[in-house]
């Protein structure tokens, strides 16, 4: 079947990053070696450590500052959308995360 609709292509694939973004987190749950610790490390710590940690997390797959919110909402964080988008684009510039496209972000 073929597609020419961009966008349609692009919602997807977000939806596919969104998937494998879930599948990660899910495993690493279940994970024995993750322990409370960490995860309380990653909800009551420093944001950008944890906006990092979501980045490392998602397998190289980079992601828009939206679907980086709405993981540290799921993980129990209680930061707003505009602080993750400030702080992302911040860890930017300062060359602690990249930037595949124009509002899409990666670990280094």
């Amino acid at each position: 079947m073929f597609v020419s609709n961009v966008d349609e292509l692009r919602e997807i694939r977000t939806d596919l990053k969104a998937a494998l973004g879930k599948l990660e987190v899910l495993i690493e749950s279940a994970d024995p070696a993750t322990t409370t610790t960490e995860n309380e490390a990653l909800v009551e710590g420093p944001r950008t450590e944890a906006i990092e940690w979501v980045l490392r997390n998602r397998g190289g797959a980079p992601m828009r500052p939206v679907e980086i919110w709405t993981e540290l909402q799921r993980l129990g964080r209680d930061d707003t959308k505009n602080v993750v988008q400030v702080a992302t684009n911040d860890l930017y510039h300062r060359g602690r995360i990249g930037r595949s496209d124009w509002g899409e972000y990666h670990s280094l």
